[in-house]
């Protein structure tokens, strides 16, 4: 009999980062964002049931056929933008033309561990779509929404054994941070300690009007 699992529950997201794909599919630089509110990682495995001798045979599995990773951040600033998309900076204003390619973008965010470790997500390569904007005026103490940005990847490297998404656990023995960011974004990028949420305190915003 196995051994039975240990009690852990997850909560939480931070240390959003991410890096842009060049055209030999590497990373030289990535970039670490902070106001992550929310992510949402969707995974579909389609799964086809064959019949045959008059009851059920088989299941074939596609393997991963779509990953949807959808972020909630407070500011998506310009220099984001650009990244993501492409996007021109101009004078301080950011230009959007009609024939917008976004650029193939790795992330990675990490959640808590109730036994005080961190599980880490990483997706290899996708595109994301434009923010909207949504607004609306204030009544009392400031309220402000996320930003919303979905996200659509696809392996990277080989088309059939490419990978779509990495999860590294610290509770697990073999964990290296080191290694699983050289995993996510590659060797040439740079790797920098994660920042520790742990005793940080909410910053205040005042209203100045």
């Amino acid at each position: 009999m196995g051994t039975p699992n240990a009690k852990v529950a997850k909560f939480g997201a931070s240390n959003f980062e991410y890096g842009v794909l060049d055209e030999n599919e590497k990373i030289k630089d990535t970039r670490k964002m902070s106001g992550l509110s929310e992510v949402k990682l969707e995974l579909t495995n389609e799964l086809k049931a064959l019949a045959a001798d008059d009851g059920p045979y088989l299941v074939l599995s596609g393997g991963i056929t779509e990953a949807k990773e959808t972020i909630n951040l407070y500011d998506i600033d310009s220099i984001m933008k650009k990244d993501l998309y492409g996007i021109d900076i101009q004078n301080g204003t950011e230009v959007y033309t009609k024939n917008l390619v976004p650029n193939y973008v790795a992330t990675m965010f990490r959640t808590k561990l109730s036994n005080g470790k961190h599980c880490w997500v990483g997706l290899t390569k996708g595109m994301f779509s434009l923010p909207g904007i949504s607004i609306k005026t204030q009544d009392g103490a400031p309220d402000p929404e996320a930003d919303e940005i979905e996200g659509n990847f696809v392996p990277r490297g080989d088309a059939d054994t490419g990978t779509i998404l990495l999860i590294g656990r610290e509770d697990n023995e073999e964990f290296d941070f080191a290694k699983f960011h050289a995993m996510v974004f590659g060797e040439e990028a740079p790797v920098t300690d994660p920042t520790n949420t742990k005793d940080t305190k909410p910053e205040t915003v005042v209203d100045k009007g």
